[in-house]
């Protein structure tokens, strides 16, 4: 291996370790890659499935399209341009990208904003501010693809979507199989993966921020007692394949980098689109404000922090569980 090969191995891979804060559902990571050469491929990891409340892997491959997208952002900033080639193999569905590499001929400098949103973006369950409608314009716009679009929810609109929580809620409420689920993917102190008691919101913050999935009570506080006022953004698609999931997590990373660079509160908002029942309500919401997509997939809380602290970090696996080659 010449010099200059071994430099370009050692990009690669510390792109993939930091390219792993991507946001994950229940912080899964439900992703591995592999690296030969030139060229990185993504994959979905079953094992890492959560089968009650993703039993079609949708979320999961939401999720590795996050990573995807924060991949090819790191490796901008490193240098390199890519290539995205979405689901290469039609013999193995877990293959879910293959992403080759060369020498970038210039650096967009936005994109280096980006690259250093990666490390400080936090999922901020926390009640959050009102967006102003320029804002929220530039938010719709941060990320390009035919395939997504991404819709705010009016106020009017919101009823109807405290409405889908509320019924995916009350659905899952006396789910044993769910709850044991979500128990053990949060509230405790797992170091590498999981969404810990410091990163989930405390009981008496709970019922000002409706929207939210019931998760279990945590340490999170918030200094202000207001109704949560975070303009909600649908990603919704025109199909509802692995393709398409894909695409929306690369769109909702764009997203969340958007916001983390305005210094924003963000968290995605996943249990609404689980259910069908809810789900249809989504659409519904997403219809009167003109969406021609038939297929929400994912809601994104994005709002004004009003606490000064950011939440704390998350953990993620050692590269080495993630990474082979």
């Amino acid at each position: 291996m010449t010099d200059e090969q071994s430099m370009q191995e050692r990009i690669l891979r510390n792109a993939v370790a930091a390219a792993s804060r991507a946001p994950s559902v229940h912080n899964t990571q439900p992703w591995s890659w592999t690296l030969r050469g030139d060229r990185l491929d993504l994959f979905a990891d079953p094992e890492r499935q959560m089968q009650v409340a993703d039993p079609t892997g949708r979320q999961m491959i939401i999720s590795c399209g996050a990573m995807l997208h924060h991949l090819c952002v790191n490796l901008h900033d490193s240098g390199y341009d890519t290539t995205i080639e979405r689901m290469p193999d039609a013999e193995d569905p877990q293959h879910l990208a293959a992403v080759t590499v060369a020498r970038a001929r210039y650096i967009d400098e936005r994109n280096r904003a980006l690259a250093k949103a990666i490390l400080e973006r936090r999922s901020d369950r926390r009640p959050l501010g009102a967006l102003s409608t320029e804002v929220i314009e530039q938010l719709r716009a941060s990320y390009h693809d035919d395939d997504v679009s991404a819709v705010p929810i009016t106020s009017t609109g919101k009823d109807a979507f405290r409405h889908a929580s509320e019924v995916a809620v009350a659905q899952r409420l006396h789910d044993e199989q769910y709850q044991r689920e979500l128990s053990w993917w949060s509230g405790h102190y797992r170091l590498f993966e999981g969404v810990p008691r410091s990163s989930l919101v405390a009981s008496g913050t709970k019922p000002t921020v409706p929207s939210g999935r019931d998760f279990p009570a945590g340490t999170l506080t918030s200094e202000h007692g207001q109704e949560d006022q975070a303009a909600l953004f649908v990603l919704s698609t025109s199909g509802d394949t692995a393709e398409d999931w894909l695409r929306c997590g690369e769109a909702m990373s764009a997203m969340l980098l958007a916001a983390t660079i305005e210094q924003l509160g963000a968290c995605p908002v996943t249990h609404v689109t689980e259910l069908e029942e809810s789900r249809a309500i989504v659409r519904e919401a997403t219809a009167s404000e003109d969406e021609m997509y038939r297929y929400p997939q994912v809601v994104i809380r994005i709002g004004e922090r009003l606490d000064p602290a950011m939440p704390p970090q998350t953990g993620r696996r050692p590269l080495d569980e993630i990474l082979q080659g």
